[in-house]
């Protein structure tokens, strides 16, 4: 992933781990512990793709319309279990 992101113009990558703040990959920026998306500058007229369980992407999406990001602007992909199949059980 990291090479197809180098490789769009104007894209940044900025990673978070939950111990140690180190890559090997060719990012912009390596951070330790939760995703804080204070530490990044945010670009005009981005748009925000969010992947990951619900409650991580509801964090961020908080953070993103706190900062300006226009609703429209954040696109998500759900990485765990489906909540609303849960219901069909």
């Amino acid at each position: 992933m990291v090479n197809d992101v180098v490789e769009l113009p104007h894209a940044e990558l900025y990673v978070w781990y939950e111990n140690g703040a180190h890559s090997i990959e060719p990012v912009n920026g390596v951070f330790q512990g939760s995703m804080d998306l204070s530490v990044v500058d945010l670009p005009d007229n981005a748009i925000y793709y969010l992947c990951g369980p619900l409650p991580f992407m509801r964090a961020l999406r908080g953070e993103l319309l706190a900062r300006g990001v226009a609703p429209g602007d954040i696109h998500y992909e759900v990485f765990g279990p489906d909540l609303w199949q849960a219901d069909l059980e």
